[in-house]
Protein backbone atom coordinates (compact mmCIF):
# COMPACT_ATOMS: atom_id res chain seq x y z
CA UNK A 1 0.00 0.00 0.00
CA UNK A 2 1.33 3.41 -0.81
CA UNK A 3 -0.02 6.83 0.78
CA UNK A 4 0.15 10.05 -1.00
CA UNK A 5 -1.07 13.14 -0.04
CA UNK A 6 -1.97 16.63 -2.28
CA UNK A 7 -2.52 19.96 -1.55
CA UNK A 8 -4.24 22.44 -2.64
CA UNK A 9 -4.93 25.68 -1.52
CA UNK A 10 -7.98 26.24 -4.08
CA UNK A 11 -9.83 22.93 -2.77
CA UNK A 12 -12.39 23.61 -0.75
CA UNK A 13 -12.90 19.81 1.06
CA UNK A 14 -11.41 16.74 1.51
CA UNK A 15 -11.01 14.32 -1.13
CA UNK A 16 -10.02 10.59 -0.13
CA UNK A 17 -9.50 8.69 -3.45
CA UNK A 18 -8.50 4.96 -2.65
CA UNK A 19 -7.31 3.02 -6.02
CA UNK A 20 -7.45 -0.43 -6.39
CA UNK A 21 -7.64 -3.47 -8.11
CA UNK A 22 -10.58 -4.79 -6.67
CA UNK A 23 -12.83 -4.15 -3.52
CA UNK A 24 -12.39 -6.54 -1.38
CA UNK A 25 -13.04 -6.97 2.66
CA UNK A 26 -9.56 -5.21 3.32
CA UNK A 27 -10.73 -1.76 1.32
CA UNK A 28 -14.12 -1.85 2.76
CA UNK A 29 -12.08 -1.79 6.46
CA UNK A 30 -10.36 0.87 5.12
CA UNK A 31 -12.91 3.33 3.77
CA UNK A 32 -15.01 2.20 7.42
CA UNK A 33 -12.27 3.74 9.43
CA UNK A 34 -12.10 6.78 7.05
CA UNK A 35 -15.89 7.41 7.82
CA UNK A 36 -14.91 6.67 11.82
CA UNK A 37 -12.97 9.72 11.52
CA UNK A 38 -16.26 11.82 11.10
CA UNK A 39 -17.69 10.19 13.58
CA UNK A 40 -19.51 7.69 11.35
CA UNK A 41 -19.53 4.16 10.91
CA UNK A 42 -20.39 1.90 8.02
CA UNK A 43 -23.32 -0.48 8.66
CA UNK A 44 -25.75 -2.38 5.98
CA UNK A 45 -29.34 -2.80 6.51
CA UNK A 46 -31.99 -4.90 4.16
CA UNK A 47 -28.34 -5.31 1.16
CA UNK A 48 -28.26 -1.28 1.57
CA UNK A 49 -25.03 0.33 3.03
CA UNK A 50 -25.43 3.18 5.19
CA UNK A 51 -23.09 5.51 7.10
CA UNK A 52 -24.63 5.75 10.82
CA UNK A 53 -23.64 8.74 13.14
CA UNK A 54 -21.88 7.76 16.35
CA UNK A 55 -24.27 9.84 18.17
CA UNK A 56 -27.04 7.34 17.28
CA UNK A 57 -25.87 4.51 18.44
CA UNK A 58 -27.05 2.46 21.87
CA UNK A 59 -24.58 -0.34 21.66
CA UNK A 60 -23.04 -2.80 19.78
CA UNK A 61 -23.14 -6.88 20.02
CA UNK A 62 -22.12 -9.68 18.46
CA UNK A 63 -24.37 -12.84 18.17
CA UNK A 64 -23.19 -16.01 16.27
CA UNK A 65 -20.30 -14.41 14.87
CA UNK A 66 -22.12 -11.38 13.26
CA UNK A 67 -21.68 -8.03 14.87
CA UNK A 68 -25.24 -5.94 14.97
CA UNK A 69 -25.40 -1.96 15.76
CA UNK A 70 -28.22 -0.89 17.44
CA UNK A 71 -30.00 2.45 17.78
CA UNK A 72 -33.04 3.55 19.46
CA UNK A 73 -35.15 2.63 16.68
CA UNK A 74 -32.99 -0.03 14.49
CA UNK A 75 -30.47 -2.96 13.85
CA UNK A 76 -28.10 -2.53 11.77
CA UNK A 77 -25.20 -4.84 11.03
CA UNK A 78 -21.18 -4.06 10.23
CA UNK A 79 -18.95 -6.10 9.10
CA UNK A 80 -16.12 -5.33 11.96
CA UNK A 81 -15.15 -7.76 14.29
CA UNK A 82 -16.49 -6.56 18.40
CA UNK A 83 -12.85 -6.22 19.11
CA UNK A 84 -12.27 -4.04 15.60
CA UNK A 85 -15.19 -1.92 17.17
CA UNK A 86 -14.17 -1.48 20.38
CA UNK A 87 -10.66 -0.78 19.34
CA UNK A 88 -12.46 2.00 16.85
CA UNK A 89 -15.11 3.51 19.61
CA UNK A 90 -13.26 3.75 22.84
CA UNK A 91 -12.36 7.17 22.02
CA UNK A 92 -15.63 7.89 22.00
CA UNK A 93 -16.80 6.80 25.45
CA UNK A 94 -17.70 3.48 24.48
CA UNK A 95 -17.09 0.68 26.48
CA UNK A 96 -17.02 -3.07 26.99
CA UNK A 97 -19.32 -4.11 28.60
CA UNK A 98 -19.48 -7.98 28.70
CA UNK A 99 -18.06 -10.51 26.08
CA UNK A 100 -20.37 -9.84 23.52
CA UNK A 101 -21.06 -6.00 23.99
CA UNK A 102 -19.72 -2.78 23.86
CA UNK A 103 -21.87 -0.29 24.76
CA UNK A 104 -22.60 4.26 24.53
CA UNK A 105 -22.08 5.66 28.19
CA UNK A 106 -23.71 8.50 26.48
CA UNK A 107 -26.71 6.45 26.27
CA UNK A 108 -27.08 4.77 29.77
CA UNK A 109 -30.78 6.22 31.08
CA UNK A 110 -29.57 4.26 35.07
CA UNK A 111 -27.36 2.10 36.19
CA UNK A 112 -28.12 -0.13 38.91
CA UNK A 113 -26.01 -2.47 40.98
CA UNK A 114 -27.01 -6.35 39.94
CA UNK A 115 -26.32 -9.79 41.12
CA UNK A 116 -22.21 -10.96 41.85
CA UNK A 117 -21.16 -7.42 41.50
CA UNK A 118 -22.37 -6.71 37.85
CA UNK A 119 -24.07 -3.88 36.40
CA UNK A 120 -27.56 -3.37 35.22
CA UNK A 121 -27.88 -0.64 32.07
CA UNK A 122 -30.53 0.65 31.40
CA UNK A 123 -30.66 2.20 28.19
CA UNK A 124 -32.07 5.51 26.54
CA UNK A 125 -34.67 3.09 24.41
CA UNK A 126 -35.59 1.14 27.84
CA UNK A 127 -33.42 -2.34 26.47
CA UNK A 128 -31.14 -3.31 29.40
CA UNK A 129 -27.78 -4.62 29.04
CA UNK A 130 -25.76 -6.58 31.77
CA UNK A 131 -21.99 -5.79 32.14
CA UNK A 132 -20.42 -8.23 34.03
CA UNK A 133 -18.08 -7.87 36.92
CA UNK A 134 -15.02 -8.26 34.87
CA UNK A 135 -16.17 -4.70 33.19
CA UNK A 136 -18.51 -3.35 35.47
CA UNK A 137 -15.31 -1.24 37.31
CA UNK A 138 -13.80 0.07 34.28
CA UNK A 139 -17.15 1.18 33.33
CA UNK A 140 -17.82 3.24 37.00
CA UNK A 141 -14.91 4.47 36.85
CA UNK A 142 -15.06 6.00 33.13
CA UNK A 143 -18.58 7.28 34.30
CA UNK A 144 -16.47 8.58 37.78
CA UNK A 145 -19.03 6.43 40.00
CA UNK A 146 -18.00 4.71 42.90
CA UNK A 147 -19.14 1.47 44.85
CA UNK A 148 -19.87 2.77 47.79
CA UNK A 149 -21.27 6.08 49.74
CA UNK A 150 -24.77 6.49 47.78
CA UNK A 151 -22.54 5.54 44.41
CA UNK A 152 -23.23 2.12 42.64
Amino acid sequence: MRVSVETDNEQEEVVITIKCKERTAYIERLMAAVYMVDRQITVSQKEEVLLLDLDRVLYVESVDGRCFVYTREEVYETGYRLYEMEQQLCQYLFARANKASIVNLKKIRSIRTYVNRRLLLTMENGEQLIASRQYAESIRGLLGIGRHGGHI
